[in-house]
């Protein structure tokens, strides 16, 4: 597993967990219930078997074909169509190269479970407590991937020498995003950056493209850290 990656959420409750409270495991039983409870409060089904139907399928196209399968599969199972679209959305992602699209970009922020708002020229922000990321394609076929990283605090013109010094001594000792000091804002103060950019004008898969995401978005968070700790700069 990429050493950025969270920690993934813990098993569920262990049978011991589970039965904190109670002496024997037949008293937590009992507090829950019988099997006929169980039974009673999950509902009745419908038959596994539906009605034979007296269409002919034969006589009926693809469309038309799938309509009634899919209908026969609903009275077994209201859930089951639905469920069946969940899983075709997490799908595991394909190895086949395919164009760079906001749609694509946000489908991986998604999978990862990152929050994101659209501004009005399509580009992806992502929000955390001390910093904005921002995904784009940008370039004149639209085909450079940027992942744009953006503190919230800035520096003053009196600490423009430390900033530069900051930004230099991120660049020569970290391997991943370029840092630099934007031009002076509205306020007269330097906006922090960290920027990183891949041109995939051949196209690129989608396990490559999550996989980027989610190193520049994870390292992004690291630098702003670094900018608050070790770099004293925020």
């Amino acid at each position: 597993m990429a050493w950025w990656r969270k920690n993934k959420r813990n098993a569920d409750l262990s049978e011991q967990e589970a039965t904190e409270g109670y002496s024997t495991a037949a008293e937590a039983m009992e507090e829950l219930g019988t099997h006929q409870d169980w039974e009673d409060a999950r509902g009745v089904q419908p038959s596994p078997i539906p009605e034979p139907r007296e269409a002919d399928l034969e006589a009926i196209d693809e469309a038309q074909r799938w309509q009634l399968i899919k209908r026969d599969l609903e009275e077994i199972d209201p859930q089951f169509v639905s469920d069946l679209q969940e899983l075709a959305r997490n799908a595991r992602p394909s190895d086949k190269s395919a164009d760079l699209t906001e749609e694509r970009l946000a489908h991986v922020l998604r999978r990862l479970k990152i929050r994101y708002l659209t501004d009005e020229d399509g580009g992806l922000i992502a929000l955390w407590e001390r910093h904005v990321v921002q995904l784009r394609c940008e370039g004149p076929h639209r085909d450079i991937l940027v992942i744009r990283a953006r503190a919230y605090q800035t520096v003053p013109p009196e600490w423009a020498d430390r900033g530069y010094a900051a930004m230099n001594e991120w660049n020569r000792s970290r391997r991943f995003l370029k840092a630099y000091l934007g031009d002076l804002t509205d306020t007269g103060n330097f906006p922090v950056y960290g920027e990183l950019q891949l041109p995939v004008r051949p196209g690129i898969a989608d396990n490559l493209l999550e996989e980027l995401i989610d190193c520049g978005t994870a390292i992004a968070g690291s630098y702003v850290d670094w900018l608050h700790g070790e770099g004293s700069l925020l």
